[in-house]
């Protein structure tokens, strides 16, 4: 009996440590030739234990062990160009220990050729409100400074883009009456969409670091008056723009008779970039910033888009679908409503007498100014075909017979109640109008 007991201890203890065989988890030298796949040159297991964490997703127990992992990058522009993976190797947990995945975190490419410094330096400086971002709209004045940390470069997240650290100290309002001097290190990322395209516009600014220092103190109205750096470079933009439409010149008209008929003029026989300068030129103060002659503002860049994008539709433009004589279709002081030449669409236009100044306690010096510019075109394929469809001449033939451009007493287009111009109705208004012609005779023949 005792020699038979000695003899089923071995089998005994076999079954009491099954179970923690079952469940033993995988080895360093398991976890890297799992890792090691083809195209791979080297794996690193991070410091520290393999580890059973609890998934919920898959509702089981799972082995972990953060890994570095290294293949070649197959960039055919650049062989040599390695990539860096970074990320979780996955174990089932249980009766099998098998391989189930590496969970990659993160990754860097190395061997990629990057820009210069100075040339990086340079691509955030054509980017620079992108740059600054919500800063811009509290700052005064320029950066102090912008350098790129001596001892950092650039991380490559893919072959399309890759971050770089900035180093940049600016003055900024922190309240009505205190500017604060700031320093932060910001993570500037950069995209394109393939290594041998250019980068793309847009860019990402974080923040990393930041130290607030000296904060200087000013009286509220004084520090209200200073503008912020987001003004400025707008402004700066805004008059590189208007500098860089082509020259045109406005007339000293006399009556808005001469305003309607010459911006009619400007919509039909001028380009785009024309149309646009004479209309900055043009607009009323009030669809400028304050204080400014050259940046719109969100009412002004709705109003010129609006316009220029209906004249100068490539489909079918403004000269296409207006006669050089309008018909009128609707007028009273300040205001103008003139038919395309088919009668079924036309354009509203307002101006006032703006601007100028104070002299013996007399306004003198103003200038005529658009206040309002609507234009209504066929833009459908089938109604632009109908208007296409006329011979050279016949659209316009006899154009402006519905109505012409009376005298207004008015300036500003506030007093007169309107006068309409349609062919309706009978009596010898009616018959005046019919005889009538059209806009510009109206303005050339008074």
């Amino acid at each position: 009996m005792k020699s038979a007991a000695h003899k089923s201890l071995p089998a005994l203890a076999l079954l009491l440590f099954a179970p923690l065989a079952a469940i033993a988890q995988p080895s360093d030298q398991q976890i890297i030739k799992d890792l090691t796949k083809p195209g791979v040159t080297k794996v690193e297991l991070m410091p520290g234990p393999t580890r059973k964490e609890w998934y919920s997703m898959h509702a089981q127990y799972l082995w972990q062990r953060g890994a570095y992992v290294w293949q070649n990058a197959n960039v055919p522009e650049y062989p040599d160009a390695k990539v860096k993976y970074t990320g979780l190797a996955r174990y089932h947990y249980g009766a099998s220990t098998s391989f189930r995945e590496f969970k990659v975190a993160d990754s860097e490419y190395f061997g990629l050729p990057a820009p210069s410094k100075d040339e990086m330096l340079g691509m955030i400086r054509e980017r620079y409100l992108k740059f600054l971002g919500w800063r811009a709209n509290a700052m005064v004045g320029d950066l102090h400074y912008m350098r790129i940390p001596k001892d950092e470069g650039v991380t490559w997240h893919t072959p399309n883009s890759f971050t770089i650290p900035v180093e940049i100290a600016y003055d900024h309002k922190t309240s009505y009456t205190e500017v604060t001097t700031t320093d932060e290190i910001v993570d500037v990322r950069f995209y394109r969409d393939g290594v041998n395209e250019p980068w793309k516009e847009n860019i990402v600014s974080s923040e990393r670091e930041r130290k607030d220092g000296a904060v200087r103190t000013y009286r509220a109205d004084e520090l209200a008056a200073m503008p912020s750096m987001k003004q400025e470079l707008e402004e700066k933009q805004a008059r590189a723009a208007m500098a860089a439409l082509p020259a045109v010149n406005i007339p000293a008209f006399k009556t808005e008779q001469e305003v309607f008929m010459h911006t009619h003029k400007v919509l039909r026989e001028g380009s785009r970039a024309q149309a646009e300068a004479y209309l900055m030129q043009m607009l009323a103060p009030s669809y400028f910033m304050e204080g400014s002659s050259t940046q719109l503002n969100v009412n002004g860049a709705r109003l010129v888009n609006n316009a220029l994008d209906a004249a100068f539709d490539s489909r079918s433009p403004y000269a296409e679908q207006y006669c050089p004589d309008p018909a009128v279709k609707r007028q009273q002081p300040g205001q103008l409503e003139w038919w395309n030449g088919t009668q079924d669409k036309h354009t509203r236009m307002t101006v006032v007498k703006a601007g100028g100044e104070w002299k013996n306690g007399q306004r003198v010096g103003e200038t005529w100014k658009i206040t309002a510019l609507e234009v209504w075109m066929w833009n459908d394929k089938d109604n632009i075909a109908r208007i296409k469809s006329y011979e050279p001449g016949a659209l316009c033939k006899g154009s402006g017979a519905r109505g012409s451009v009376q005298p207004t007493g008015g300036s500003s287009g506030s007093a007169a109640p309107a006068q309409s111009t349609n062919t309706q109705g009978g009596g010898k208004g009616g018959e005046l109008l019919n005889k009538g012609k059209g806009l510009l005779d109206r303005v050339a023949k008074p």
